[in-house]
């Protein structure tokens, strides 16, 4: 990465959710924490991002137009670069176990129900946050 030395604990995060709505609030929710986000509304389009620039971790709905969070996480696996690698967190209002062991088949890192206060999310990303630190 070449970011600044300042930015150098900033998460470089991948919003890939097809409601405008949705992303709004995420994206300000996540950038009052500090992490700096990207957003795309289609699997395909978080391909193409993925492919684009480097980021940290992808966060992605499962209920995708075009290109469902399964099929990208799919996807993303089978990139022949290091960008396969990439953390996936799907983040879902589905609580249907079927549907995380799916996620997680498919090459999802984590599972995170949809919260009105994304504890869970954001406790997830400090983690992961941790991780980067420590390299």
């Amino acid at each position: 990465m070449s970011q600044a030395s300042s930015s150098e604990s900033l998460l470089k995060i991948l919003l890939v959710e097809n409601s405008r709505t949705a992303r709004a609030v995420l994206v300000r929710a996540l950038e009052s924490q500090g992490y700096q986000v990207d957003t795309v509304a289609s699997g395909t389009e978080a391909i193409a991002a993925i492919l684009e620039s480097d980021y940290h971790l992808v966060i992605m709905d499962v209920f995708l137009p075009q290109m469902n969070g399964y099929e990208a996480a799919q996807n993303i696996r089978s990139i022949e670069s290091n960008k396969s690698n990439i953390p996936l967190i799907a983040f879902t209002s589905s609580t249907s176990e079927r549907d995380k062991k799916i996620c997680l088949d498919a090459g999802m890192d984590e599972y995170i129900i949809k919260s009105d206060d994304n504890k869970e999310l954001f406790s997830v990303l400090e983690k992961y946050k941790k991780r980067l630190e420590e390299k």
